[in-house]
């Protein structure tokens, strides 16, 4: 898809000539403003319901038909036992339901959903609604983790789950989620409790009920994190939650950061559109004021994890712009992308030099005057064409996906099995950097004959000089040299004349010579 490489950045204590290698597991090749090539085309992610194996081709209507074809059925749905907390006695199908919900598409899910008011619904009647299908959404109050039985263990896959307890959005009653995992910062910090989350949930039963307020268990493979502060001690930026408050799940960034120096793969699949999606639907504007002016390559290139959802300006030149279809089912439903714009810009480096590789491998990919990176747009503004030639700057509003590798000719050219790495990033719409031509045509013409005017003033002061020294030299210098009839070379007083003749000058204050005349 893309190809690129360049120089480290560098700061005015020290980075000036200093070359970053990067230690990417690549072999090195030497820069070249070649936009890429190779790779273009549909990134290699499936529709997820093709690892389902030999389910029926029909669309599926409700969870429950999925988990009886995954030896889950209704007899073991209704063992659950409402009016009091998940325990011990609910642990078994509760297991059994968390070791199949991987299996679930989110597009499945996404369909069967009913928006959480629709629970107050379900109190009467729970048992005609196990397994139903809710979104939800909340602030976290509590987290227990939850340990397997070590004889279950071998054949579950995992060791444990979180059961999350959850002040619900837009309802009187709470909930509690059970889930395999967490997002991985929830893992080593306090203090997470009161982050907004938002899950599909498959509905279990009805947990406590005090009449007024009750709690109800739900199943999910996933819980998504919506912060709506920075938070040093979880790693959330700034920029990741203005990105959480338009809607973004900052967790899905936790696979995508052990992706980085990789090819595209089914596992950057969600962030990716999810992406996309948040931020083909924001404001341009808004994001614009709250970016960096400039892409920072260094930390880009040497600490890419810390990195993700990073906001910054993409200004450089659009070497290529390709159309990107997309078919899969699922991305066109959840999100409505149907195509996309990927995007080759080569940013200017300015006296920054990248090496790519080892420096102690020899010769290795270096750029020195640009760097290709990649940005995957919703949409092009008028005035940037499509074409894999193009020439065009532009400025981007992005936001940064991960550090990705990619086949491109200049690359190979060194190894043939080497991979390109650079930074891909998603934007909203680009905007085309117009330079002023609309002068008047005359200006230039006045500005030239102007310069015209000014050479012949100089070589008329010149021709003047010129004729001015000759008829000196003529009338006074000649002349005082002139041997007169009868006289000889010793009377013409020649030698007396060897030094300069200061006598009509004299010293001014401060030791100055003044001229008199």
């Amino acid at each position: 898809m893309h190809q690129g490489s360049r120089r480290p950045l560098q700061s005015v204590e020290g980075w000036v000539a200093l070359a970053i290698t990067l230690l990417l597991s690549i072999t090195p090749a030497t820069a070249q403003e070649e936009p890429a090539t190779d790779g273009v085309g549909k990134l290699p992610w499936n529709d997820q319901q093709t690892q389902l194996g030999n389910l029926p081709a029909r669309r599926l209507t409700h969870a429950r038909e999925l988990l009886n074809l995954l030896s889950i059925d209704e007899s073991q749905l209704a063992a659950f036992a409402d009016g009091e907390p998940l325990g011990d006695q609910d642990e078994e199908t509760v297991i059994r339901i968390l070791y199949r919900l991987p299996r679930f598409a989110r597009n499945d899910l996404y369909r069967w959903a009913q928006p959480i008011k629709s629970l107050s619904a379900i109190e009467e009647t729970p048992n005609d609604h196990r397994a139903d299908t809710f979104l939800i959404r909340g602030r976290t109050t509590r987290i227990e983790r939850v340990e397997i039985l070590t004889e279950a263990v071998e054949r579950l896959e995992f060791d444990h789950y979180f059961r999350v307890s959850v002040d619900l959005d837009a309802s009187p009653h709470a909930a509690v989620l059970c889930c395999r995992d967490l997002p991985v910062a929830w893992a080593s910090a306090k203090g997470v409790l009161g982050e907004p989350i938002v899950a599909y949930g498959l509905f279990l039963k009805v947990g406590n009920d005090d009449g007024e307020r009750s709690e109800f268990a739900f199943a999910t493979p996933h819980i998504g994190w919506l912060p709506s502060q920075p938070n040093a001690a979880t790693g959330i930026t700034t920029d990741l939650a203005r990105l959480a408050t338009l809607g973004m799940d900052i967790s899905l960034f936790d696979e995508v950061r052990n992706l980085n120096h990789k090819p595209i793969t089914k596992a950057d699949r969600e962030c990716f559109y999810q992406l996309l999606s948040t931020l083909g639907n924001a404001d341009p504007t808004s994001l614009r004021a709250n970016a960096r002016p400039t892409v920072d390559l260094a930390p880009l290139l040497q600490e890419p994890a810390t990195q993700h959802g990073r906001l910054m300006i993409v200004r450089g030149t659009a070497r290529r712009a390709i159309n990107i279809l997309v078919d899969d089912e699922d991305i066109q439903e959840r999100f409505g992308i149907d195509h996309y714009y990927q995007i080759d810009v080569f940013i200017p480096l300015g006296d920054q030099v990248i090496r790519l590789g080892k420096q102690a491998d020899g010769e290795s990919p270096i750029f020195t005057n640009s760097f290709p990176v990649t940005v995957c747009v919703l949409q092009l503004p008028p005035g940037l064409p499509e074409g894999a030639d193009i020439r065009e700057e532009v400025s981007i509003p992005s936001a940064c996906f991960k550090l990705w590798a990619y086949r491109s000719r200049f690359v190979s050219g060194f190894a043939q099995n080497q991979l390109q790495v650079s930074p891909m990033f998603i934007g909203v719409e680009p905007r085309v950097i117009q330079f002023d031509s609309s002068h008047n045509p005359y200006t230039g013409f006045a500005v030239i004959g102007g310069f015209v005017a000014l050479l012949g003033i100089a070589w008329f002061a010149l021709w003047r000089a010129g004729k001015n020294d000759s008829k000196f030299k003529r009338n006074v210098l000649t002349r005082r040299r002139e041997v007169q009839p009868g006289s000889s070379l010793n009377d013409a007083g020649i030698e007396e004349q060897d030094e300069p003749d200061f006598s009509q000058w004299e010293t001014g204050e401060g030791g100055r010579v003044k001229d008199e005349g």
